[in-house]
């Protein structure tokens, strides 16, 4: 279970927001994508799978260049775990107020999780940007369509639209042990 709480923190609740409009969603978009200064709020659901157990769960994440907040959900709503990352390094609370903490986000998935898994990697993936990646091909669009690093094979299974700049929608991702499984249902401004 730690394994699917290490992943589900990275990469969880139901709210009804407005409709965003295509201007706002262009926005949206760019802020993703900013080389500089990436920011971005999704909200999605997520399945987890080892070789001795399995899990879903929803997530909601805010990023920005010098702070993530993430949470994941139960299928009811409970919180099951909150991860913050902010200048003093990456806190992870789980559902029985249990905290660990760590440097960066690699450090807490090896400490918390006795895994290598490129968590600092996520915030890139999500937005369909290689990060530290190698890019192993693309779409006919140019976007990427898979890429690797250190043992993880994460492929762009569909994008939004079928737009160049278009976000990704649902991503999968595997080590050959361990896979893993991002649906991204909405997209918003982040606040």
């Amino acid at each position: 279970m730690a394994l699917v709480a290490a992943c589900a923190a990275t990469l969880s609740a139901c709210a009804t927001r407005p409709p965003v409009s295509l201007d706002e969603h262009g926005l949206i978009r760019s802020m993703a994508r900013d080389e500089r200064a990436a920011a971005f709020s999704l909200s999605g659901r997520f399945v987890v799978k080892g070789p001795d157990q399995s899990a879903s769960a929803s997530l909601d994440w805010q990023h920005a260049q010098d702070r993530d907040e993430l949470q994941i959900n139960g299928p009811l709503g409970k919180v099951l775990a909150q991860l913050t990352r902010d200048a003093s390094g990456v806190r992870l609370v789980d559902d029985g107020q249990r905290v660990t903490r760590a440097a960066t986000l690699d450090e807490l998935a090896r400490a918390a999780f006795g895994a290598d898994i490129p968590l600092t990697g996520a915030a890139y993936w999500v937005t369909g940007r290689p990060g530290g990646a190698s890019v192993t091909s693309r779409d006919g669009t140019g976007r990427i369509a898979a890429l690797t690093e250190r043992g993880w094979r994460v492929e762009f299974v569909r994008y939004e639209d079928d737009s160049a700049d278009a976000l990704p929608r649902l991503i999968e991702a595997s080590d050959g042990e361990h896979s893993f499984r991002l649906l991204i249902d909405e997209w918003s401004p982040v606040k």
